[in-house]
């Protein structure tokens, strides 16, 4: 896992427990891909501590805001997948398919 400096700092700050809740048996929102640890990075996004990672399997990027408790990650995931579902209603041009090289 990479982090910036003030993402380490609340990640240090999170017990043992918490810390295995949000990195054990991740998978892909798209395609139920698994994730491997080792690539997330984490920084600060509009003041939480986020997790972001790139699917290796369908490159779906996603992020996971931590909040206080992870009980609270399931409305963030559904607001996210909300603004998703709008973003590609707005805009199917930029999620179709990838361009050739």
């Amino acid at each position: 896992m990479n982090f910036t400096d003030e993402a380490r700092e609340q990640w240090d700050r999170l017990s043992e427990q918490a810390k295995s809740e949000w990195t054990e048996n991740l998978f892909c929102q798209k395609c139920r891909c698994e994730i491997d640890v080792a690539n997330i990075n984490g920084s600060i996004y509009e003041g939480q501590l986020a997790l972001f990672h790139n699917c290796p399997q369908c490159g779906n990027k996603e992020v996971r805001l931590i909040d206080v408790s992870p009980r609270n990650q399931q409305t963030i995931d559904e607001d996210f997948e909300r603004w998703v579902k709008a973003k590609k209603a707005a805009h199917p041009e930029l999620f179709g398919k990838k361009p050739s090289s």
